[in-house]
């Protein structure tokens, strides 16, 4: 008989259910029995919050001279989990910028605004805030129990300790005062205050933002990095001036990752339409379906990435949120068979998605870095820190701290499924040119737009890309007039957007009036060959020759026109200069056989001759005015200032102030091109002349084809 046993069962734990020990004498063959152990982890993660409640509105009629405290009150209820306690900052507030802390006028000049202070009294307007009722254990700061200034960065204004119970239902409330001088403009003044709440409690005050992402003026970027905001949802993103020259975001775009509350619109986004935001909040999902049809984007956290990570271990920054190009385009590009470049996205209203393949924006950057290490560093380390942020298919995020997938707005040639990513990088290598089913999630870095502000020269329409011009055009406004320099004599131009849509020059050419000391090429003036400065300078005449084989121009002066005016009497429009065909066309049309149009001519890089005839863009132009007295008007009474500046043929100039000629790129016939013919009471677009003759210039920004 064998031998009895005393065993001690272990505690098994189930669940919660924990059953108890016991001893029982077992028959048993020289065998243990052995216990089994489930474990069940709970995490409960740190949830912070605040929100408001408005139980008296903060509005005032203020009186000249007036000092008025406690002007309404709202409750700031704080919701918090962390252990470690929390604070809760403040900062003034517009929509457009951080850190402003004046009230603003609705009407009047921005300098009648009402500024912080503490005054009650005297000749200056000032305003204030205060916080009372703190509940509990959370306690105000810096004297913000009393009157204070409203603060220009994140100021701690109250904090809860670390290692209390309660983590819900602490509360403070404020209110203002206002104090208008007997001096101050009667309007209505508006002023805010943004509060948010920061933990543990010890964290370092957040960062102030310098601007708003959108329609920011480009000066705010440099080449040191600066924080702005995104005002769809208030996410703060670093920006820098990169080597290349353009400003970029330094950090993958993370709109959706929190419920939004705003439409996204035209003023907000990079679109021209609405999506409401419960469209967009609809389209994130947990894992992708690889669809063309419908907008998926994920949020990147530690519970769903492939590596547990929600931050590139290298660069340092979050890896953001993935979208598939439905997503990335704002619902633009859609379909199977769609081959169209993306023209919006859902980057900020001001900037853009990149432009992707082998002539694409990272080229651009890499060609400066010229290292992939670099590509992927911090800031800290000179880096462009471009996160291995994976992307998506049909499923959840994969590839995390693998690869780097990043949309650009370009489609793949011949691919009607495909778009270029911007990026494709990997632990140790990277491609610029790489595409992707537009069904994936990848993520996105956006750029700012250029403006006509951002540009200084006439040529740079030549320099700019595509997708930078059309940014440039679409900025410039109807009605408002920008100077430009042609870089080929530093002569400064007036240049608008007229009413048939096109750019244009708003005087007439004036380039071979000072000697030239630059050689005309491709990289400054509309041809692709050279020309001389010395050579072109030789075309410059006191009267014209009429000839087919040689360049001639004379700039016209008050001491050789022919009403002793170098302007027109009208417009005020400077005459400027006259070419024969031959200088026109950069001597590309020369000889009395030719029947080509001009594909080239003097007009600086990036413009161009307007083509001529009733339905070319002179003639459109001239339709949109309806009249010579508004084609001949200054701009400033809507007009397009085309000034009376004559013609010559064989001798001196001539006509001036009578009518004007003006070239087009367009021939009539083998000796004769189109130009705009105008006199007093009569105008055609189609008029022939001469291809000896002497006529003014105005060019116009090549179309974007």
């Amino acid at each position: 008989m064998k031998k009895s046993k005393l065993i001690r069962l272990q505690d098994v734990v189930m669940g919660a259910i924990t059953v108890s020990s016991l001893f029982l004498l077992l028959n048993v063959s020289g065998v243990y029995a052995t216990g089994a152990t489930d474990e069940v982890t709970v995490t409960i993660p740190e949830s912070c919050s605040l929100t408001s409640t408005v139980t008296t509105a903060h509005t005032a009629t203020v009186e000249n001279g007036v000092y008025n405290d406690s002007i309404g009150e709202t409750s700031i209820s704080a919701f918090c989990n962390d252990s470690e306690g929390f604070s809760v900052y403040a900062v003034g507030y517009t929509n457009d910028e951080y850190g402003n802390n004046t009230m603003k006028p609705n009407t009047i000049a921005a300098s009648n605004a009402i500024t912080t202070g503490l005054a009650t009294s005297g000749d200056t307007s000032n305003w204030a805030m205060k916080l009372t009722s703190a509940s509990e254990n959370f306690a105000l700061t810096n004297d913000f129990g009393s009157f204070h200034v409203i603060p220009d960065t994140y100021t701690k204004v109250a904090t809860y300790p670390s290692n209390t119970t309660s983590v819900s239902g602490v509360q403070v409330k404020s209110t203002y005062a206002v104090y208008a001088s007997q001096t101050q403009p009667a309007d209505s003044y508006t002023g805010k205050v943004k509060y948010t709440i920061v933990h543990p409690a010890n964290t370092n005050a957040p960062i102030t933002p310098v601007a708003t992402m959108q329609n920011m003026d480009s000066s705010v970027c440099t080449s040191s990095p600066k924080y702005v905001v995104d005002n769809r949802d208030d996410h703060i993103y670093t920006i820098q001036r990169l080597l290349d020259g353009e400003c970029w975001m330094m950090d993958n775009l993370d709109l959706g990752r929190t419920d939004l509350t705003t439409d996204l619109t035209s003023d907000n986004t990079n679109l021209a339409t609405t999506i409401s935001a419960a469209t967009f909040n609809g389209w994130k999902v947990s894992s992708g379906s690889n669809t063309y049809d419908a907008g998926e984007f994920i949020p990147l956290t530690t519970s769903n990435t492939s590596n547990g990570l929600d931050a590139d271990p290298v660069s340092g920054i979050t890896y953001g949120t993935l979208y598939n190009y439905y997503a990335a385009s704002a619902g633009t590009v859609s379909g199977s068979s769609n081959n169209r470049n993306a023209q919006y996205d859902i980057c900020p209203a001001g900037w853009r998605l990149p432009y992707g393949g082998n002539y694409g924006e990272i080229k651009g950057i890499y060609g400066e870095y010229n290292s992939y290490s670099l590509m992927r560093a911090p800031i800290a380390q000179n880096g462009v820190q471009f996160a291995l942020v994976g992307h998506f298919n049909t499923g959840a995020p994969i590839d995390q701290g693998k690869y780097g997938y990043y949309w650009s707005s370009g489609v793949k040639d011949y691919e009607n499924t495909k778009m270029y990513n911007f990026l494709h990088i990997a632990t140790n290598y990277l491609y610029t040119n790489f595409s992707s089913n537009r069904g994936e999630g990848g993520a996105i870095r956006c750029r700012l737009k250029k403006t006509i502000s951002d540009i200084s020269y006439m040529q740079d329409f030549y320099n700019i890309s595509s997708n930078d011009k059309a940014t440039v055009i679409d900025s410039m406004k109807e009605g408002v007039s920008y100077s430009l320099i042609d870089n080929r004599d530093n002569k400064a131009y007036t240049i608008a957007k007229l009413k048939d849509g096109n750019v244009w020059m708003i005087e007439n050419l004036d380039l071979g009036r000072t000697n030239l000391t630059t050689d005309l090429t491709y990289k400054n003036t509309n041809l692709s060959n050279n020309i001389t400065a010395a050579t072109f300078n030789s075309w410059r005449k006191e009267s014209g020759e009429s000839t087919y084989d040689a360049g001639e121009y004379i700039p016209l002066t008050t001491s050789n026109s022919s009403d002793g005016l170098d302007a027109d009497s009208v417009s005020g429009t400077p005459y400027g200069t006259l070419y024969n065909y031959y200088a026109a066309s950069a001597g590309t049309v020369s000889g009395s056989s030719n029947s080509s149009n001009a594909q080239f001519d003097i007009c600086p890089a990036g413009w161009r001759l307007p083509t001529g005839n009733t339905s070319g863009e002179l003639g459109v132009l001239y339709t949109k005015y309806g009249s010579e007295e508004l084609f001949r008007a200054s701009f400033a009474d809507n007009g397009a200032q085309f000034a009376f500046a004559g013609n010559f043929d064989s001798g001196v100039p001539r006509y001036q102030g009578d009518n004007s000629y003006y070239w087009s790129s367009s021939r009539d016939s083998s000796t004769n091109m189109t130009n705009l013919f105008m006199v007093n009471s009569y105008g055609s677009a189609s008029f022939s002349s001469d291809r000896r003759y002497g006529y003014a210039i105005r060019c116009l920004v090549k179309k974007l084809y």
